[in-house]
């Protein structure tokens, strides 16, 4: 709550800082930052279509950097490392070849999933897979994905201020018929004790 206080706040005075944070949310925890998007879209504090943009090149920047510890690791050490595993090093090499084969496909699947994308994305570039071969399945998986979770926060915001706006009238309601009850109850005790 205090967040969105705060972009909300700023946003008048500074209007691009709440898509940076933004930016730095989602590079650092994608999907519970592309949520908070949507919901923040849904309460009018950010835009959905610069929400959407900022939520993409966020997720992509964090990919080519996941690309690019692999790219630029050795693969040496993990040839070295899976025999002392009890993986030959022959699977290592399959492997190299399968993910060489399947980038594209892989990291388009693995957008859709928790956990397999940074694996995938290291294989990839310790596979020496060109990031010409696979960027664009990965943008295009990326685009369904985020315009999913955006739109899920979006709804979902709405939903849970309609729900809270009802929980509230219904605890104000149960409030009033509680006092009642025991201004009643008080009442009737007193008389029963004068009698």
């Amino acid at each position: 709550m205090m967040l969105f206080n705060l972009l909300a706040s700023t946003s008048s005075s500074f209007p691009f800082f709440p898509y940076i944070i933004l930016f730095l949310a989602t590079f650092v925890e994608g999907p519970i930052a592309t949520l908070a998007g949507g919901s923040l879209s849904a309460a009018r504090v950010m835009n959905p279509v610069p929400v959407y943009l900022t939520v993409v090149l966020a997720n992509i920047t964090a990919d080519l950097c996941w690309y690019s510890l692999g790219r630029f690791g050795k693969v040496g050490w993990l040839e070295r490392l899976a025999p002392k595993l009890g993986i030959s090093t022959h699977k290592v090499q399959e492997l190299t070849r399968g993910i060489q084969k399947q980038a594209p496909r892989l990291l388009f699947l693995t957008k859709f999933s928790t956990g397999f994308p940074i694996p995938t994305l290291i294989a990839t570039g310790l596979g020496r897979v060109p990031v010409h071969r696979w960027i664009w399945a990965s943008i295009s998986g990326e685009l369904i994905k985020s315009a999913l979770l955006i739109g899920v926060g979006y709804y979902f915001s709405k939903t849970l201020r309609q729900a809270t706006g009802t929980v509230q009238t219904t605890i104000w309601i149960l409030t009033g018929v509680l006092l009642t009850a025991v201004i009643l109850w008080t009442v009737l005790r007193k008389r029963r004790v004068t009698d």
